[in-house]
């Protein structure tokens, strides 16, 4: 699975969160919206392309609802994967470990029977998930949320978590593809980027392309990406800052954060809580600057 890493695969599902959005059809797929409360103008629009786990994830959901109530924002997180999101019990299966009073080989047989349950579910995953069918489909969604409020383009972002975060780095080149027509004008189809622990990261090559306005948020040591793929990444966004005289991009890690912490690490841990916490200060923040600069 190049690209992968087991913890993109693994971690906790939130259980006790209540979510304020609801589901919808828009733009041709499935999508859960979520927006601030009616006395509030939203600043602009974000779109969600999760991780391996999809739409209906409650943690990224939750996400969802906090950017909105928080950029202030509309959010939406569409179904991209076409129903073949891992389920959340992945999870549960693939952090299974029998009870160490078992007999080894018992313990052995119970651990497979874990780990092969959840190989259909990822095979599906993995063949209509790839990147030569996923790309046009977010494509094809981020044209139409940009031409339906022709002809002044809304403020639109995209977050990318691990999966996602692929499309939100490719959004941020200079290509035609990321361009659209609105009201006899080319425009880009993203005003800026947002991504925690991305996956399937090509560096420095996808690093390098990168123009549009991107905030990485990564682990010092992240599981897929590693120390060395940070500090490269790191330094060739801050030779660009460097070049811009201002910060058009920025860069935090944070030290002893899993892979997956923004999303899915298991919060009863203090330091991956407040990794997480910091994560999303650092979302928002990131889309109220972007956001306000586009109005400017």
């Amino acid at each position: 699975m190049a690209g992968y890493c087991r913890d993109c695969f693994t971690g906790t599902v939130e259980t006790d969160g209540t979510h304020l959005g609801s589901e919808q059809e828009l733009h041709g797929r499935p999508t859960y919206v979520s927006t601030p409360s009616a006395d509030v103008q939203p600043l602009g629009t974000i779109v969600i392309i999760p991780d391996a786990f999809g739409w209906t994830f409650p943690n990224t959901r939750s996400l969802a609802d906090s950017y909105a109530r928080r950029v202030p924002c509309t959010v939406l997180l569409p179904d991209f994967m076409n129903g073949n999101a891992l389920p959340a019990r992945t999870l549960t299966l693939m952090d299974y470990q029998p009870p160490p009073s078992d007999f080894r080989i018992t313990r052995l047989l119970k651990r497979t029977w874990s780990i092969l349950q959840v190989i259909p579910s990822l095979v599906r995953y993995l063949l209509t998930c790839r990147h030569a069918l996923a790309q046009p489909r977010i494509l094809s969604y981020l044209r139409s949320v940009r031409t339906s409020t022709a002809p002044a383009p809304s403020k639109l972002g995209v977050v990318g978590f691990c999966w996602g975060g692929l499309y939100a780095v490719e959004l941020t080149h200079d290509a035609p593809e990321n361009k659209v027509v609105v009201g006899g004008e080319e425009v880009d189809l993203v005003d800026c980027a947002f991504t925690a622990h991305p996956s399937l990261l090509t560096i420095p090559g996808d690093i390098e392309k990168v123009v549009k306005p991107l905030s990485v948020a990564n682990g010092d040591d992240d599981s897929f990406m590693g120390r060395k793929g940070m500090v490269k990444l790191n330094d060739i966004l801050d030779a660009k800052n460097g070049a811009a005289g201002e910060e058009v991009h920025e860069v935090v890690v944070f030290p002893g954060a899993e892979h997956g912490f923004g999303v899915r690490r298991d919060w009863r841990d203090a330091l991956q809580k407040e990794c997480r916490d910091k994560c999303e200060d650092q979302a928002v923040a990131w889309f109220r600057r972007q956001f306000a600069a586009s109005q400017e």
